[in-house]
């Protein structure tokens, strides 16, 4: 019978290789998992400012998605979260802000008159695509 103790014993090596390989991809695939995020925005973030959200590092770009100052104040910034400086908002602020940029079809009312916000992907050029 020792034909048969040979075959347990193939088995159970490729059981532990089998277990082993699998448990290294998943141990290589969860970092890179975690430093993207959870959302769209986590990703981004990860790219434009390593997931600092409250970032001035004086390249006229602030906070976690990286907002130009023009942008921020376009899109509602300073109303909907009383900050003057994007890097100065919350994180769910910043969010509530880059939704409407990356939204084409946004409104808003200056001087008495309604007008489409421009924005969408391109506010993001070198970062939008990594982030599907």
């Amino acid at each position: 019978m020792p034909g048969i103790a040979h075959v347990r014993h193939a088995a159970h090596q490729s059981l532990f290789v089998t277990v082993l390989v699998v448990g290294l991809m998943a141990a290589m695939a969860w970092p890179v998992r975690a430093h993207y995020g959870a959302t769209r925005w986590d990703c981004l973030a990860h790219y434009e400012s390593t997931h600092r959200w409250h970032v001035n590092t004086g390249n006229g770009h602030y906070g976690g998605l990286q907002f130009s100052l023009s942008t921020w104040r376009y899109y509602g910034g300073p109303n909907d979260s009383g900050n003057k400086y994007p890097h100065l908002a919350t994180r769910n602020e910043q969010i509530l802000i880059a939704n409407r940029t990356a939204s084409k079809g946004w409104m808003h009312k200056s001087h008495g008159h309604w007008h489409a916000a421009q924005g969408g992907s391109s506010a993001w050029p070198n970062t939008w695509g990594k982030c599907n």
